[in-house]
């Protein structure tokens, strides 16, 4: 379990600055709304990977249902982005795209 909460906070982090980054505006709201967005996303994500996936079905690192259970996790975060930052649904789905893709890379290398 230490690996999980480990991968939430770097997520977190990460997420936050690439929020930041494409934003540049109310730090703290932005890791607020980070903190939010992936305590609500990343525990359905490991949840469904890791729980509802047969075990033998996710043995190697990348695999279908690994980029199904992102693309999930980034549309989400894309709606929920649009809502908590009130901006268009194209600017939510391209900063989530990003933070998703960010984080999934780094799931590969820690």
């Amino acid at each position: 379990m230490p690996i999980y909460f480990t991968a939430l906070l770097v997520t977190i982090a990460v997420e936050y600055l690439v929020y930041l980054a494409m934003l540049r505006q109310k730090p703290f709201q932005l890791l607020t709304y980070s903190i939010i967005i992936n305590c609500l996303t990343q525990p359905l994500a490991y949840y469904v990977y890791f729980y509802l996936i047969p075990a033998g079905l996710t043995n190697n690192s990348l695999n279908l249902y690994f980029i199904i259970v992102e693309i999930l996790v980034f549309l989400i975060e894309s709606f929920l982005l649009q809502l908590l930052l009130r901006v268009i649904y194209t600017k939510a789905l391209l900063i989530s795209f990003i933070a998703n893709i960010i984080t999934a890379l780094l799931s590969f290398v820690l």
